[in-house]
């Protein structure tokens, strides 16, 4: 199994293991309790984890009652919006990396904090490396393919 990050004869791909995963808030809890709990507390364990594996980057954004609001408006009611009121993203420099976090026995103790804030079997995740087109505002300049 090829745990390294990337594909073979490609380029601008950034060569790393991109877990995006989708996550719905338990029912009854409000967005303020929800943001809350997620970027205060379960962020915060999560971090102390993910550094021990080499993660480059993880970040949350979320897609609460304003963001769907905002977006039908500019939309004019006809955004096709996902049912999910978080994506959570982790970078990871290869998959070995993302394979030693979810099986890390501190990770563990992540899931079970979720029953506090999202709903665990609504959960949904690809995994895969990501394609740069424009970085920090620029566009991507890729090597001809051709040129040698």
């Amino acid at each position: 199994m090829v745990l390294e990050a990337g594909y073979p004869n490609t380029t601008g791909f950034r060569k790393v293991t991109k877990a995006t995963i989708l996550v719905k808030k338990k029912d009854g809890i409000s967005d303020q309790a929800f943001v809350e709990h997620y970027t205060r507390h379960h962020a915060a364990m999560a971090a102390e984890v993910l550094l021990k594996h080499k993660i480059i980057t993880y970040s949350l954004t979320f897609h609460l009652k304003h963001d769907r609001t905002v977006t039908q408006d500019i939309m004019k009611g006809k955004a096709q919006l996902l049912d999910y009121d978080a994506i959570c993203t982790f970078v990871f420099p290869d998959y070995l990396s993302f394979a030693k976090f979810m099986y890390d026995r501190e990770g563990h103790a992540l899931s079970s904090d979720h029953d506090n804030f999202m709903d665990e079997s609504q959960m949904k995740m690809m995994v895969g490396d990501e394609y740069m087109v424009i970085d920090d505002g620029k566009k991507v300049e890729k090597p001809d393919a051709g040129a040698a």
